[in-house]
């Protein structure tokens, strides 16, 4: 079953992998029509998606998803270590490696 619809085939295996670190069996599908944006109608019918194989993970995928969601809209940190500004996504410092925290 579809379970997540994504942007670009990357963001589709982002999301792939961050279900199997859940011991959730997926697979990506659909990436082969995204490189001809442009020369079809491109909408999420056609997207790349996520396809769960195992439903009585459903909860779990989408508890997992609804997290990471919450997670792409995080607001930009300062980091207290060197002062750099980074995306909100981000658990370290991209500049020092210092923690978010």
């Amino acid at each position: 079953m579809k379970v997540y619809s994504a942007s670009t085939p990357t963001e589709a295996h982002i999301v792939c992998e961050l279900l199997k670190t859940q011991r959730i069996h997926c697979e990506v599908r659909g990436e082969g029509i995204f490189g001809l944006q442009g020369e079809i109608p491109f909408g999420e019918s056609s997207a790349p998606y996520v396809w769960l194989f195992d439903e009585e993970k459903l909860a779990l995928a989408q508890q997992t998803l609804k997290e990471y969601e919450a997670s792409q809209h995080q607001e930009n940190w300062q980091c207290n270590g060197c002062g750099e500004i980074n995306e909100g996504q981000f658990g370290a410092c991209w500049q020092c490696g210092t923690s978010a925290s």
